[in-house]
């Protein structure tokens, strides 16, 4: 037994000390409970950003230990995990992983993302059981010569609630996988830094919209402020003219930016003492 385990150990060993060696930014992810289906799928969409190797606990914690990404051996410990190796920072790669999640059939006590609704049409079941099983979360259904029909959609999970034995089983039947799930990436290291999963975790949305709210405010303040930079220059000389050509019309100081206007009041003046005139000598 020893003789066929030491080189298999050795050679994953070996390479993964190699690769430790190559790339700046180490990921470890935890593989208990994740598909192995979901796992390849992810394998391969990841290509061109990251490479991912699984071997054993132990000889992943050796091999870190003798690295650069030594910090992290202790994230690995009692787990089965994946090692991601790239070149992409640590935000991004968790923001790729987190986005590329897959479906799988729901198992009783997992908690419902959305509305869970098994759609109306042909189960593929044929009558027996299933039937039974069927109206038991309260579908409306009939037998349609070699299967059973279900007739109008329902809705047997909320978002939020639980999901029982019951229904994951009906659900499983039916072929509804309507779990989403995510490789669930532990600690990702980046030169001498390591960035935890809920450091990683940020709402992209909600980061640029913060950055155009901040924007906004800091360019209010520099204009209301008339402080000079490229964003606000043209702005503050564009209002410093437009108030020194209202003070000039005011006093009524003629140059050429302000010729037309002066004119303008001249003429509205001289209408509204027209307009007065007559009622005067009426009375």
């Amino acid at each position: 037994m020893t003789s066929h385990t030491m080189p298999w150990k050795e050679a994953q060993s070996k390479e993964l000390t190699e690769m430790l060696s190559k790339y700046k930014v180490l990921g470890l992810a935890d593989l208990n409970e994740f598909p192995t289906a979901l796992f390849q799928k992810l394998r391969k969409k990841l290509s061109g950003k990251a490479k991912i190797r699984v071997s054993k606990t132990r000889i992943v914690q050796r091999a870190l230990e003798n690295s650069k990404f030594k910090g992290l051996s202790e994230k690995a410990k009692g787990k089965t995990v994946a090692v991601i190796f790239s070149e992409v920072n640590p935000f991004e790669l968790f923001a790729f992983i987190k986005k590329n999640k897959g479906l799988v059939f729901a198992k009783e006590g997992m908690i419902a993302e959305k509305d869970i609704i098994i759609p109306a049409g042909d189960s593929g079941l044929p009558p027996g059981p299933a039937l039974t099983d069927l109206k038991g979360l309260g579908l409306q259904v009939k037998v349609a010569g070699p299967t059973i029909e279900i007739i109008k959609d329902k809705t047997v999970v909320k978002a939020g609630d639980e999901i029982d034995a019951k229904t994951a089983n009906v659900l499983a039947k039916l072929d509804i996988k309507p779990i989403k799930i995510g490789l669930s990436l532990i600690a990702v290291q980046e030169n001498n830094d390591i960035f935890l999963a809920n450091v990683l975790d940020i709402d992209e949305e909600q980061v640029f919209n913060n950055f155009v709210s901040a924007q906004r405010k800091a360019f209010n303040l520099a204009v209301n402020s008339v402080y000079f930079c490229n964003a606000t220059t043209e702005l503050l000389l564009q209002k410093a003219f437009r108030e020194a050509k209202a003070v000039s019309v005011e006093a009524n100081i003629v140059n050429s930016a302000t010729i037309g206007d002066i004119l303008g009041k001249a003429q509205r003046t001289a209408k509204l003492i027209k307009e007065k005139i007559p009622e005067e000598k009426k009375e």
